[in-house]
C-alpha cells in the first residue's frame, strides 16, 4: 500500500535530488529572492516511481522585536580583510537556542501534488505543471483580455483546473487548518468572509507563543499581509462579481480594515486592499497589505477593492463587459491559450482579407 508523507510532516530535506533549477533567485521581481528547485524526494512517497516536487527556498526579513537578544545571538566570521578604514565586513550566523528563536536561516516551501492520494495522476500532473510554471524564471507578458477571449480561452482554462487545487481553501474556511492564523470569520454563506494572516508575512509574531495583545503595533506590521476568503463558492474571480456581491465586498473592506486596526494598530491610510486578476487561485479572495509592501501590486495585475466596489455600483455588469489587462509568464498555460486564440483570430482575418 502506498504511504504518503504530506509536506507539513517533513523533518529534513536530506536526500532531495535536484533535477532542474526553476529560479536562481536573482530576479529582482521575485518576492523575497526565492530560489525554486524541481526534483524528487526519496521517501516522500513509497512507490517505485518517484514523483516530482517543487522546493522553494528564501530568507525571511530580520525580526525587529528583540534586537538586543538578536545581536547577542549573532556570531561573526570575517567576510573580507580589514581595509584599515571605518568598514568591517562579516558573515553573521544566528545561533538560535531553545529559549530564543529569532529567524530560520531559510524558509522552505514544499509543493507536492503527489500527496493528494485521492486525485488522479492527470490531476496531479496538472497541479505540478502549474507550480512549475509559476515558480520558473520566465519572461513576463501581458495580454488584453476582452469578454470574448475570457469566454473562449480563460474560462475553459479555469474549468480544467482540478478541484483539489483549492482544497486547502475549503479546509481553511471549514476551520480544519490554519486556526492559529485566524483573525476574523463571518460564516454567512452569501456575504460572509474569513480573514487570516498570509504565510507571505514571514515576520509575523509566532501565533502559538506570542499573546495576541503583543501583536498591536508590532514592528513586523510594516510587512503586514493578510488574506480575506469569501464563503461563497460561486465567485471565482473579478469577472464573476455583480451587484448581488456588493454586501460581501463592502463587508470585506469595512470589517477587514476594522479587524486589522484593532489587532495590529495599522491605520487605514497605511492599508492597501486589492484583488488580483488573474488570481493565483480561483476562489474569490482579497489581499490586505501595508502600503509599504510592494509585492503583487503591479498596475497590470492589482485592482483596488474600493475601485472594484464603485465600478459595480455604477454598473453591475462592469467586469463582465470590460476588457482587462492580464499579466503572466510566457510559459503559463493561460498565455498559451490566449496566444492560440489570438493567432487563430489573426489567421481568420488574413483569410478574409485574401478573399
Amino acid at each position: 500500500m502506498t504511504t504518503v508523507k504530506v509536506p507539513e510532516k517533513l523533518q529534513t530535506l536530506r536526500g532531495f535530488k535536484v533535477s532542474k533549477i526553476l529560479n536562481d533567485g536573482k530576479d529582482s521581481s521575485s518576492f523575497g529572492n526565492v530560489v525554486a528547485l524541481l526534483g524528487t524526494f526519496p521517501g516522500l512517497m513509497e512507490e517505485e516511481e518517484e514523483e516530482s516536487v517543487v522546493l522553494k527556498l528564501s530568507r525571511p526579513p530580520i525580526p525587529l522585536d528583540d534586537l538586543d537578544q538578536l545581536a547577542d545571538a549573532i556570531t561573526l566570521y570575517e567576510r573580507m580583510p580589514y581595509s584599515g578604514m571605518e568598514y568591517g565586513y562579516y558573515h553573521g550566523v544566528v545561533n538560535n537556542s531553545s529559549e530564543t528563536f529569532f529567524a530560520p536561516y531559510v524558509s522552505v516551501d514544499v509543493l507536492y501534488p503527489g500527496c493528494l492520494k485521492d486525485e488522479s495522476k492527470e490531476a496531479k500532473a496538472k497541479l505540478l505543471a502549474k507550480h512549475i510554471s509559476r515558480n520558473q524564471a520566465q519572461r513576463p507578458v501581458i495580454f488584453r483580455e476582452n469578454p470574448k477571449t475570457y469566454e473562449n480561452a480563460h474560462l475553459p482554462y479555469i474549468e480544467a483546473i482540478p478541484s483539489s487545487a483549492i482544497g486547502w481553501v475549503h479546509k481553511i474556511l471549514n476551520k480544519e487548518k490554519e486556526l492559529e492564523r485566524l483573525l476574523f470569520d463571518d460564516d454567512d454563506v452569501n456575504d460572509g468572509f474569513l480573514l487570516n494572516t498570509d504565510p507571505k508575512w514571514t515576520t509575523h509574531p509566532d501565533p502559538k507563543t506570542t499573546p495576541k495583545e503583543q501583536w498591536m503595533n508590532h514592528p513586523s506590521t510594516r510587512e503586514l499581509y493578510c488574506l480575506g476568503l469569501c464563503h461563497r463558492k460561486d465567485v471565482r474571480s473579478l469577472r464573476d462579481l455583480r451587484a448581488a456581491h456588493l454586501p460581501m465586498l463592502r463587508a470585506m473592506a469595512k470589517k477587514g480594515r476594522e479587524v486589522i486596526k484593532n489587532t495590529y494598530g495599522l491605520a487605514n491610510e497605511s492599508l492597501r486592499i486589492f484583488v488580483h486578476y488573474p488570481p493565483q487561485f480561483y476562489h474569490f479572495h482579497v489581499h490586505f497589505t501595508n502600503v509599504s509592501v510592494e509585492h503583487g501590486v503591479s498596475a497590470e495585475r492589482a485592482h483596488l477593492l474600493d475601485d472594484v466596489i464603485e465600478n459595480i455600483e455604477r454598473d453591475s455588469e462592469h467586469y463582465a463587459k470590460r476588457s482587462i489587462t492580464c499579466r503572466m509568464g510566457e510559459n503559463d498555460e493561460l498565455w498559451r491559450r490566449f496566444k492560440e486564440l489570438d493567432d487563430k483570430a489573426g489567421a481568420e482575418a488574413a483569410d478574409d482579407d485574401a478573399r
